[in-house]
């Protein structure tokens, strides 16, 4: 094992292939077993006139994962099967020993057994080209078994669309599971041939990562980092994004709190769009930009205030995954977010008690565009003071440390949204039914998807 998230992710494929748990295990002739059947998965391709032809599989990869190999040489039309067998195995054959070059592997630091170029190692220069490596080296230097993971990285790959995606984790346990179900799947599709299956959606390869997060049974202790490269000849890409431990942690815990999993659905369904699935979007969001998961949350449920539906019903599903994920991944502390909810449950009591909806209507508006939530808490303050007030209530509607998280903490904005929503749900909680015109409810639907729109803007700003 070293530091390359690669080599790492080439180690517990060959303990996939070999059928062994650890990458410990693939030793002496598990190794050389493992090299031999990756070796004989392209030998299969000897007989294939072009990748799109069955058994074409890796023929089809080797473009993209080693350009100019034996494998895919400009004369491939010329030579035979057997000619096309007898390069490949030349060329995945282990370098004898008399003829190692005496330096250590770039990797690990062991006996390298040969110069290595593009052929071999993703995004690694050609051996041509002299000023990309120290004077005299003749390429990268690698010890055997490094090289071999490097070989067998493609198992723990999903390879579509030109690009190989892979997950890498620093959380050894789950690296073993997801690259072996990889392992599995990419099997799967090499013995499966050709096909021309639906397009992947947007965000696939996150969606691909986020799914196997939620299906991971242990407890994740390092981020989830999503790889995709290509080492193509038209195209040299190397890019890396990290779904962040607390989140990966969070989303994989859904299932083990039965509120959180009764709520996930309404959580994805806030987070589509016209163009994107809500999962999908989740997953991109999750990656990127945290914070956002929570703003078109509730964003999504004030959207969802009609003239017949002030309270949507997606709020209380929506109350056990928000407030955990501000404690546990946008690391809200605990105190202030109870600081919120009290006041929201102050704020409730408060819009509550007047069955007619302008009061509600002019909280609304204060938190719309424009709004002027500040003025607004000035005239409530007096309210609060006036009428009666449920017992055990602060004579102060908002105290000090409550409005330094409003207006004046780094995080005011979100806040204020989670205040809304905090509000929205104990009003639900205290099952408020206003009674009004319809005028007077098609104008809070307005100021709602006013409301809404300003908290998808400030997720994006």
């Amino acid at each position: 094992m070293t530091a390359s998230p690669l080599q790492r992710v080439g180690a517990f494929a060959l303990a996939a292939l070999a059928g062994v748990g650890r990458p410990d295990d693939v030793t002496g002739e598990v190794l050389a077993g493992v090299v031999e059947k990756m070796t004989s998965h392209l030998v299969g391709t000897v007989k294939v006139a072009k990748a799109a032809d069955l058994g074409g599989f890796w023929l089809g990869a080797s473009y993209l994962l080693w350009p100019n190999s034996k494998l895919n040489p400009t004369a491939r039309g010329k030579q035979s099967p057997p000619e096309r067998e007898k390069l490949i195995r030349e060329w995945r054959a282990r370098p004898d020993l008399a003829g190692w070059p005496g330096v250590p592997c770039a990797y690990c630091g062991r006996a390298a057994c040969d110069w290595y170029g593009k052929v071999d190692i993703p995004l690694g220069a050609s051996v041509a080209h002299r000023n990309t490596t120290a004077p005299g080296h003749e390429g990268t230097p690698l010890c055997y078994p490094c090289v071999a993971s490097l070989w067998a990285f493609p198992y723990g790959a999903s390879l579509s669309g030109g690009r190989a995606a892979l997950m890498h984790s620093w959380d050894d346990d789950f690296l073993a599971r997801m690259t072996r179900s990889t392992v599995d799947q990419t099997l799967q599709d090499a013995a499966a041939g050709p096909s021309k299956g639906a397009k992947p959606g947007p965000y696939a390869r996150e969606l691909w990562v986020l799914r196997a997060v939620r299906a991971y049974s242990r407890r994740i202790t390092s981020g989830v980092e999503l790889i995709v490269l290509s080492n193509s000849n038209k195209e040299q890409l190397l890019a890396t994004q990290e779904l962040g431990q607390p989140v990966a942690e969070w989303l994989r815990s859904i299932n083990r709190w039965p509120d959180r999993r009764a709520g996930y659905p309404a959580l994805v369904a806030a987070q589509q769009s016209k163009q994107v699935p809500g999962e999908a979007f989740l997953a991109k969001r999750a990656f990127t930009r945290p914070a956002q998961v929570v703003d078109f949350a509730i964003g999504h449920v004030l959207g969802q205030i009609s003239p017949k539906v002030l309270i949507p019903a997606e709020t209380t599903a929506l109350a056990p995954l928000l407030y955990s994920y501000c404690r546990e991944v946008l690391t809200m502390d605990d105190k202030d977010v109870e600081r919120i909810k009290e006041l929201a449950g102050r704020l409730a009591a408060l819009l509550g008690q007047d069955s007619r909806p302008g009061p509600f209507r002019d909280f609304i508006r204060a938190n719309s565009k424009g709004g002027n939530l500040h003025g607004w808490f000035r005239s409530k303050g007096v309210d609060w003071l006036l009428f009666p007030r449920p017992n055990g209530t602060p004579p102060v509607l908002l105290p000090i440390q409550d409005y330094r998280l409003l207006f004046e903490d780094e995080r005011s904005w979100s806040w204020r949204r989670l205040l809304v929503f905090a509000v929205l749900e104990a009003l639900a909680e205290a099952g408020w039914e206003p009674k009004g015109s319809q005028e007077e409810f098609q104008e809070i639907k307005e100021l709602a998807d006013a409301a809404g729109e300003g908290q998808e803007e400030g997720a994006e700003q």
